[in-house]
């Protein structure tokens, strides 16, 4: 598997997502889809960092619990769209919540 890297400056980024955020979702214009384009490759750009604190966050949750559960998700479009809508001075490269991985526990001591 190939991993995606970001093809775009953080302006660009940040621009589309700005763009994004004027727009009613799902988007349906030239602009829109073009932002929509810059935002995706934004996302996948996260997948391979991801992956990695994944596998390492399994290898490690499993030496607590053998049948920890291991979750991981990029954050999906509409969600980015509300997020931008809602928080008017967010910057799509300052979103820290792009990506995420979690662990659950079968107890609480565990965590």
């Amino acid at each position: 598997m190939e991993w995606a890297n970001p093809e775009y400056k953080a302006e660009d980024v940040n621009k589309a997502g700005k763009a994004l955020s004027s727009m009613v979702f799902p988007v349906n214009t030239v602009d829109g889809l073009e932002a929509l384009s810059v935002i995706n490759n934004w996302r996948a750009a996260h997948a391979y960092p991801l992956n990695t604190f994944q596998i390492t966050l399994r290898h490690r949750a499993r030496k607590i619990e053998r049948k920890v559960i291991i979750a991981q998700r990029a954050k999906r479009l509409d969600s980015i769209h509300r997020k931008l809508v809602s928080k008017t001075t967010m910057r799509m490269t300052q979103m820290q919540d792009i990506a995420g991985c979690r662990a659950v526990f079968s107890r609480i001591p565990q965590v």
